[in-house]
């Protein structure tokens, strides 16, 4: 790990929640923490026009009457608050001269600190830089920093309450560098457990803490390995680095409650409360002996549900003007389209909806290949005018466009891939083609893998053959334009910034990620939705509604044994459920 630099100013902030000359013997503070809130700020989903489950709005009504029943309050949160719902994308793109909602928002929920998730790194230094500068509290990175110039945010944070010191170690899983396209890295992020165990003598020794806990934006084991570095570390860490009192951590998308002994043998209590709102972790930090020259610290705590709690009036008043203009904003024409775009049917035909996301990835860098999967949470568009919160249903992710060179025969076995993942070996028009599965009440079939992940290709014509065997079904026939398709020569492809930061399509094709980044071309400067917008704002200002172009030319074969298959599988089978109505 290269060295971390001298330690700035910013780190040593002491916030004196109650001050006295003579403390009492024991001092209780209550930790309250969020994390994955991932733009879960209003109650109402300006998408679906639905209530939201979880939100900052319900928080705060439960965080208020925290506040009133307890003493010594200290609100964390851990990262990934910049990126996840149209709330994120309209403060970032439409309202960049405002104040930073998320900001905003952290301010009036009065939070002490708070640390990078790797989506907020994703949004790009524009926004989070503005973000940083929206704050009142401080952004901890203890392993984030720049090679070139040293340390790039404070590494803790001590906020002393009725004598007692607290220490904030804040990080986040250094994996992000390796999830950002190369062009998109601004800074270096180091080692959890080599951060940990340079910054602990510090807190202990020079800062005197008596409560040590650890905000990761990391969760707490497995996830990608890369380079010596783990992209899950809580678990390693406990195990490997002494003196944490509680650690408040999230990432994996995973809630959980666990009080364990690190590797001293003294107790530590670990808690995520899970992405979206719905949960918040809530932990009661005892110390006693505090005039004492060792006191004793006890932590414990649980995941508290907030989704009954009623959003706080004030709270939403405050950012009344955000929301309006978000609500605006999404209800807001941005074009149109001269003919229905759909994705039923996606796994076993052509979809315009597919059609509609190739032919972004197909204008990127002279992309020859596109290899795309549907991200969508609706199925269907009629003709006719398209709303902003539509494009939300078009391509739910804020994912960018990714250039990279692959062989061609690398391309054929993503391809066998996918499919070996979707459908039988069939022999006749009998056999069950669709890899499915029965829902849990029994009342229908999906497939047995998310259809999300179903790959498909624009730029090469060809054929599944579902009568071979796995691996052996894929017959390229040519590109698109009748030129040969050729195995062994590297082809300009297009595929977006998930696939890329992900491991399973090096695997796929047999290379390492570290020579995944050496097939870098370049990444576009916005996510693919933004270009949706942009074409259709385009043509509604030439008087023009867009048309989809078929851009994707494939098939199942034989046709007699396939159609028979189906006319079986998909009765009442929907890959995603369509929408009543555009609205």
């Amino acid at each position: 790990m290269k060295r971390i630099g001298v330690l700035i100013t910013a780190g040593c902030l002491s916030l004196f929640l109650m001050c006295c000359t003579s403390g009492p013997d024991t001092v209780t503070v209550r930790i309250v923490a969020t994390t994955d809130v991932h733009g879960h700020i209003f109650d109402k989903d300006c998408v679906s026009g639905s209530e939201r489950e979880g939100s900052l709005a319900k928080f705060s009504t439960f965080l208020n009457r925290e506040r009133k029943e307890q003493r010594n309050v200290i609100y964390l949160d851990a990262g990934d608050m910049l990126q996840g719902t149209i709330d994120d994308y309209h403060d970032q793109t439409a309202q960049f001269a405002r104040e930073c909602l998320p900001a905003k928002a952290l301010n009036l929920l009065g939070c002490s600190a708070t640390v990078m998730g790797n989506h907020d790194f994703a949004v790009g230094p524009n926004s989070y830089d503005r973000y940083f500068r929206g704050l009142d509290c401080p952004v901890l990175g203890a392993n984030v920093f720049f090679e070139q110039y040293g340390d790039y945010l404070p590494p803790y944070r001590i906020m002393e309450v009725q004598g007692v010191r607290i220490a904030i170690l804040g990080m986040t899983t250094p994996l992000v560098n390796y999830q950002l396209p190369a062009d998109r890295r601004e800074l270096d992020l180091a080692d959890i457990l080599e951060s940990a165990g340079y910054w602990m003598p510090v807190l202990k020794d020079k800062e005197k803490a008596d409560v040590v806990i650890g905000l990761f934006h990391s969760g707490y084991d497995g996830g990608r390995q890369d380079e010596g570095l783990s992209e899950n570390a809580v678990r390693k860490l406990i195990a490997n680095v002494p003196g944490f009192d509680l650690i408040i951590y999230g990432h994996d998308h995973k809630a959980r409650k666990l009080k364990t002994a690190d590797c001293s043998g003294d107790s530590v209590l670990l808690l995520n409360p899970g992405p979206f709102m719905t949960d918040v972790a809530v932990a009661t930090v005892t110390v006693t002996g505090v005039r004492g020259e060792s006191p004793a610290v006890t932590a414990s705590g649980d995941l508290v549900n907030i989704t009954g709690e009623i959003p706080d009036a004030r709270f939403l008043r405050k950012l009344s003007g955000w929301y309006d203009d978000l609500s605006r904003y999404a209800d807001s024409v941005i074009g149109s389209v001269s003919a229905p775009i759909e994705a039923d049917g996606m796994l076993w035909r052509r979809s315009s909806l597919m059609d509609f996301v190739h032919s972004m990835q197909m204008s990127f860098i002279g992309a020859e290949v596109s290899l795309a999967v549907p991200a969508f949470t609706a199925s269907y568009f009629p003709a006719g005018e398209i709303r902003i919160k539509d494009l939300f249903g078009v391509y739910e992710f804020d994912n960018t466009m990714v250039s990279v060179m692959l062989r061609g025969s690398e391309i054929k076995a993503v391809l066998e891939n996918s499919a070996s993942q979707f459908y039988n070996t069939v022999t006749d028009a009998n056999g069950g083609l669709l890899k499915l599965r029965q829902v849990r009440d029994g009342s229908s079939t999906l497939p047995q893998r998310p259809a999300s992940g179903m790959v498909t290709a624009a730029g090469i014509r060809y054929d599944i053959d579902v009568t071979k065997p796995e691996g052996k079904r894929i017959n390229i026939i040519s590109m698109s334009d009748g030129k040969p398709f050729d195995p062994d020569r590297m082809y300009r492809t297009t595929i977006n910034s998930n696939q890329y930061s992900g491991t399973t399509l090096p695997r796929v094709i047999g290379i390492s990620t570290d020579d995944m980044r050496k097939r870098f071309n370049g990444s576009s400067r916005a996510d693919i939705r933004y270009y949706m917008i942009t074409d259709l704002a385009i043509k509604k200002e030439a008087g023009m509604a867009v048309t989809v172009e078929k851009v994707t030319d494939w098939r199942l074969v034989p046709p007699e044994t396939v159609a028979g298959c189906l006319a079986r599988d998909t009765v009442g089978f929907n890959i995603i459920e369509k929408t009543a109505s555009n609205n």
